[in-house]
């Protein structure tokens, strides 16, 4: 019920700041607060305190009897959640995605340091050292659907020697042809609207599974479910795609072979 409350606050306040004409940086701005945390409070997530929501409720143009209520209602969703399991709906066993990545539920996935898990070339993962995903991959044929977001700097960044890469683009391009993929790549040049700390993977309604440095998190709470799809669909709304993207792919792939020499 915490949860769902924080959502339903985060909605409103992005509403009221688009209403006062304030980009997401000017609020972070006016209420004293990075603009990471301005994101992760419109996304329902739960901040430190919730004192730091209350700047924004300060930052914002509106009635004192509007502010006052909003500052009753975060403190009640704050107190509403404060006492969910911080390992509620969370797996670390290391076979606790696969049961989503062998299934069939949609996917969608982001990355903003790394080569989509959907995308990744053989090549790529022995570069990057890590172990090949058991996730299916887009395929002629197939019945699941994949949606699939990267950032230029992801693309941009090269394990080792880079020598993995023109192949890993080529896979991209090749992969971007099938009916079962829509792939979307955020350039540097577009601000992102959310900053997510880390790459994910959604599946479906039922679960997000987590890359990080040394585990895999597997997160089947609906409430997280909720926030990472509303993440994903806002950064797929800033991607390019279509021809566009494969013209950005095609000058990565010229840039690597210039810097290689």
């Amino acid at each position: 019920m915490g949860d769902e409350r924080l959502r339903e606050l985060g909605g409103e306040l992005r509403a009221m700041r688009t209403a006062a004409g304030l980009s997401g940086r000017k609020m972070a701005h006016r209420a004293g607060v990075p603009q990471a945390t301005v994101s992760r409070v419109e996304n329902g997530q739960r901040v430190d305190t919730p004192a730091t929501v209350e700047k924004l409720v300060n930052a914002l143009p509106i009635a004192p009897e509007v502010a006052d209520e909003l500052r009753t209602r975060i403190r009640d969703a704050y107190a509403a959640s404060a006492d969910r399991r911080v390992d509620a709906g969370v797996s670390l066993k290391p076979d606790g995605p696969r049961q989503w990545e062998r299934g069939t539920a949609p996917v969608r996935e982001f990355h903003s340091a790394m080569v989509p898990r959907a995308l990744r070339s053989p090549e790529y993962f022995r570069a990057t050292g890590l172990p090949e995903s058991p996730l299916a991959q887009p395929a002629p044929g197939s019945t699941r659907t994949f949606r699939c977001v990267v950032t230029e700097g992801a693309l941009r960044t090269w394990p080792g020697s880079g020598t993995v890469m023109p192949g890993q683009l080529d896979r991209i391009l090749e992969a971007d042809n099938l009916s079962s993929l829509h792939l979307g790549v955020i350039p540097w040049s577009v601000p992102l609207p959310v900053v997510p700390p880390h790459g994910f993977t959604v599946f479906g309604d039922e679960a997000v599974v987590v890359e990080t440095y040394t585990a895999v998190m597997t997160l089947t709470e609906p409430g997280a479910v909720a926030s990472y799809r509303d993440a994903y669909a806002r950064l797929e709304e800033a991607a390019i795609t279509g021809e566009p993207m494969r013209e950005l792919l095609l000058q990565i792939r010229r840039d690597l072979a210039e810097f290689a020499g």
